[in-house]
This record gives C-alpha cells, sequence and structure tokens, in this order.
C-alpha cells in the first residue's frame, strides 16, 4: 500500500469504530446503518487486497536462499558418494566431475548452479545401482529432484510476485477512489 492509501485506510477504520462505539446512538436512523454497512463492505474488500499485496510481497531472497542451501545439501551428499565409488572403483573421470563440495555449489550463480543440479543428476542416474552398496537410494534421488524442481519454480517467480503486488495496489486504488466518490459526493449513487 502506498502511504496516502494506509492513511485513508486507517482515516476508515477509525471512522467505523467510532461507528461502532456510537451504535445505540445511529442504529434508529436507517440511511446511517445503509451507510455503515457499505463502509464495512469497502473496509473487507480493501482487506481482502491488502493480503493479496502482502501476500505478493512474500520476501523470495530469503526462502530462495534456503532453498538453495537445501538442495545444495542434498546435492553435496549424494555429490560425495558419487565421489568415493569413483575415487575407489578408479573412474578417474567421474571422480573428477564429482569433486565440488557444499560451499562450491551454494557459492555459484543461479545459472551456474542450475546447470550443475543438473549435470550431477544425469551422472547420478546411471550409477545409482551401483550406489545402493553406499547408502544411496532411488528416494534420495527422488527427494533431490522434488526440491531442485521447487527450486526451479522460484527462480522465475520474483517477476510474478511483483505484478500481483502491482495489481493488488491498484485494486485498493480502486476501492478508494470509489470509496471517496461516495463519502464525499452523492451518498446514493454508492
Amino acid at each position: 500500500m502506498t502511504d496516502r492509501q494506509i492513511s485513508k485506510l486507517e482515516m476508515y477504520k477509525a471512522t467505523q469504530q467510532y461507528l461502532d462505539s456510537q451504535a445505540a446512538t445511529w442504529n434508529a436512523v436507517p440511511i446511517v446503518t445503509q451507510f455503515k454497512n457499505e463502509l464495512d463492505t469497502l473496509l473487507e474488500q480493501m482487506a481482502e487486497h491488502q493480503e493479496a499485496k502482502e501476500a505478493s510481497q512474500v520476501f523470495l531472497g530469503e526462502n530462495k536462499v534456503e532453498l538453495k542451501k537445501n538442495v545444495a545439501q542434498k546435492a553435496d551428499i549424494l555429490n560425495d558418494v558419487l565421489e568415493a565409488y569413483a575415487s575407489i572403483n578408479e573412474k578417474t573421470e567421474l571422480e573428477q566431475k564429482a569433486a565440488k563440495t557444499l560451499t562450491d555449489l551454494f557459492r555459484m550463480r543461479n545459472e551456474e548452479f542450475i546447470t550443475a543440479l543438473k549435470e550431477l543428476i544425469a551422472l547420478l542416474e546411471p550409477e545409482l545401482e551401483n550406489l545402493a552398496d553406499y547408502g544411496v537410494s532411488a528416494a534420495q534421488l527422488d527427494e533431490l529432484k522434488a526440491s531442485f524442481d521447487r527450486f526451479l519454480s522460484l527462480n522465475g517467480q520474483p517477476r510474478q510476485y511483483r505484478i500481483a503486488s502491482r495489481q493488488a495496489t491498484q485494486a485498493l486504488e480502486e476501492l478508494f477512489s470509489t470509496s471517496i466518490h461516495c463519502w464525499t459526493t452523492d451518498w446514493t449513487k454508492c
């Protein structure tokens, strides 16, 4: 919400609170009851749009970072097992490809991280049967893939959230414009 919208919303809520506290006085006046009901409805709509705006402004950076760290940890465990398997079985090329640490993975830019994870999954899949003796299961690989998929879906989300936030702000502005017209001009048109 903009500062102006916040000020108006506070004014509307103060008006609602005052009317609620003085209900016995104005309850017998039908037109005031009608306007009070309209104000309540308007505030409910504004609350819904405000919730949509707040939901659209979820701070993705930390969630995305936490998810990346989680994916990197899962990948590192499987990567280390793959590296150990390659070393024991003298598969030098595979060992070199699996030589990434948790820090290496986590510090990569997102584009590099995505590429590295895809490569790791491609290395793990054909060796899964051989890695069973090292405690690696298909379920662990599936869990890594699922976490990685969540990261991939989050990776493209910030722009969508900014759009949703802007739409919610515009919807609030329309409600405020309508309410200003209703509350400052002809009460019967609202």
